[in-house]
């Protein structure tokens, strides 16, 4: 069928194919994942007490807690933990949950929000990986950046069913902000750019160092005499994120925390964005050198900003505020947090593997350049992915934006080995093998490789079900027996707590996360202290139950660390006498003990 016949133009039908690739892709990968998930997609199966917890928090939110007030309540009760988290994440969460509860209810509803949630950041992250590739090589090299994006591990397993924290969408704005940076429009390309780096802010300050490097690119270009891109940068960064600030945050807390966009941050971005767009256009006449100087002012003073108002902020350590036992027990056993030579192996070559084949793809390109605009694009394509590359080996959690931005220079690797090897037709059909039983492992990779990540240690028991690699129990089991005991405050791990504020009415001492350092110390000095200790914290939480999950490997963590401690005697069996014990289904694998009045 001709062009003309078709009612479509080269550049229509181009779109079409690329367009019902990615959709096809997005769908079978999706399909692929539900499979691997065993069909074990309800609340009580998060692999992570974060997914848990956010679910919680929306759960807060649509119950009728103020859009403002991010404290749990139900964590170190009865002041709760002022949560370091944003409402963005929240909405389309709370908004599916919103629109399907009237038709199916809520439990429903919410189990249909978080398989779907993720799987649109999924969606997401192929189209704008697909997106960038097509605009440099065509369509069909466009599928194949997308179908990479399923092979970017770090990336792709926070965008399973279920996974529903906040590190999907930050990657998915890392990847809106990549497309802003090769815009063919500099002052559109910039505003994105800065728009979409001051909301992955507001969700989160683990996205500060690709604001950097980001910065850095924008300054090299200043330098090649392009300044509207570092001053449309700076100054969309610094609005959008004083924007964000009042939506999100609002007025109620003016603290300036290290581990959230605070004031200090917000200061700090208007004074680089308003000297950008102030003093920078009126340089344009002068030498690169006088410009680079000024931006050199510019940032020092949003350096002294900080010191003046938040000095305690400048290490740029959002955890240092955190008790030393919490940080040595808890917080450097999180793999997620730690650099590459910590990880395990296999965790370790995904992480290293597709950035450096999509450096080596850059480099390539750039040699290959057939003009200056080329050799520039992937030259700064380079720098990006350099940097991007650098973060994720120093902080694991990070990979996830370096494995994406190399999806598209890799695409168009893969892309051509594959030309190659199309002229040797035995070869083409051992290789169509690989593929298919690479696509079929994928899910299941993909769960290990989490529940790998997540647990304490990177100690995860094979073999089990998704709900239950990172855990070590099906809580699903142990809910009604739980539930039918009144409300109160339990004992219990950092890693489990979650799960059971989701699925009871419970409330816990402490979970694992970092504000509530205190709380998070009297759960590690209870479990690893002496049976009296324990009791005496307890009395102190009004803490009335223990439950603990023997076969997690929190637990085994905590047993191993002091075999004569708390939690050690539980798991053995040598319970002291003024706990009683609960009983449990079997089949669960949960423990708990009610404690004796005097």
């Amino acid at each position: 069928m001709s062009y003309r016949n078709s009612g479509q133009s080269p550049g229509e039908r181009s779109a079409a194919i690329l367009w019902r690739g990615v959709l096809l892709a997005w769908v079978a990968i999706s399909l692929l994942m539900l499979v691997g998930s065993g069909g074990r997609l309800s609340p009580a199966n998060f692999v992570d007490g974060d997914d848990a917890l956010r679910l919680q928090q929306v759960r807060d939110l649509l119950g009728g807690q103020a859009w403002f007030d991010l404290r749990q309540y139900r964590i170190a009760p009865p002041d709760g933990v002022a949560m370091h988290w944003t409402r963005v994440v929240d909405i389309p969460i709370a908004a599916m949950i919103l629109l399907l509860r009237p038709l199916l209810g809520q439990g429903l509803a919410e189990s249909i929000a978080i398989v779907i949630v993720p799987l649109l950041n999924l969606l997401a992250a192929m189209a704008l990986a697909a997106r960038l590739a097509a605009r440099q090589f065509g369509p069909r090299i466009g599928i194949v950046a997308a179908l990479l994006v399923a092979a970017a591990v770090p990336a792709s397993f926070r965008m399973m069913p279920l996974r529903i924290d906040h590190h999907a969408m930050q990657f998915v704005l890392a990847l809106v902000a990549l497309n802003g940076l090769f815009a063919c429009a500099s002052r559109i390309g910039a505003a994105m750019a800065g728009a979409a780096l001051a909301l992955a802010l507001a969700i989160s300050l683990e996205s500060l160092p690709l604001a950097v490097i980001v910065g850095g690119l924008c300054t090299l270009r200043l330098w090649r005499g392009q300044g509207e891109w570092l001053i449309g940068y700076l100054l969309s960064l610094s609005v959008a994120s004083l924007a964000l600030f009042l939506a999100t945050r609002g007025l109620a807390d003016l603290a300036q925390h290290c581990d959230a966009v605070s004031p200090v941050h917000v200061a700090a971005l208007l004074w680089m964005g308003g000297g950008a767009a102030t003093v920078l256009p009126r340089l344009r006449d002068r030498p690169p050198l006088v410009s680079l100087l000024a931006v050199g002012l510019i940032g020092a003073g949003a350096v002294g900003i900080a010191a003046a108002w938040a000095p305690q902020c400048l290490g740029g350590d959002a955890f240092a505020s955190v008790d030393p036992l919490v940080r040595k027990v808890w917080l450097e056993s999180v793999l997620e947090g730690l650099p590459v030579w910590r990880q395990e192996p296999g965790f370790a070559a995904t992480i290293i593997l597709l950035p450096l084949f999509g450096l080596i793809a850059c480099l390539r390109l750039f040699k290959r350049a057939a003009d200056r605009a080329a050799q520039l694009f992937w030259f700064d394509y380079a720098l990006l992915l350099l940097g991007a590359t650098l973060v994720g080996l120093l902080v694991a959690r990070a990979s996830g934006v370096s494995c994406l931005f190399a999806t598209v220079p890799a695409a168009w690797q893969v892309a051509e080995q594959f030309a190659r090897w199309r002229q040797d037709s035995l070869l083409v059909r051992r290789m169509g093998r690989v593929v298919v039983m690479v696509t079929l492992l994928l899910p299941g990779v993909l769960v290990d490789q989490a529940a790998r990540l997540l647990a304490p240690g990177g100690q995860a028991s094979a073999g089990r079900a998704q709900g239950e690699v990172a855990l070590g129990c099906d809580f699903s089991k142990a809910v009604p027996a739980l539930e039918a005991i009144p409300p109160q405050t339990l004992l219990m791990g950092l890693d489990i707590g979650p799960t059971l504020l989701v699925m009871t009415r419970h409330k816990v001492i402490a979970t694992a996360h970092h504000r509530a350092d205190t709380a998070i110390r009297d759960v590690i000095e209870a479990f690893l202290g002496p049976d009296e200790a324990a009791r005496l914290i307890m009395a102190r939480r009004g803490a009335t139950m223990v439950v603990i999950c023997p076969g997690g490997s929190e637990a085994r963590f905590y047993a191993e660390k002091t075999p004569d401690g708390f939690i050690a005697h539980l798991m053995s069996g040598r319970t002291p006498p003024w706990l009683q014990p609960v009983p449990m289904p079997a089949a669960g694998g949960v423990k708990a003990w009610r404690v004796q009045p005097r």
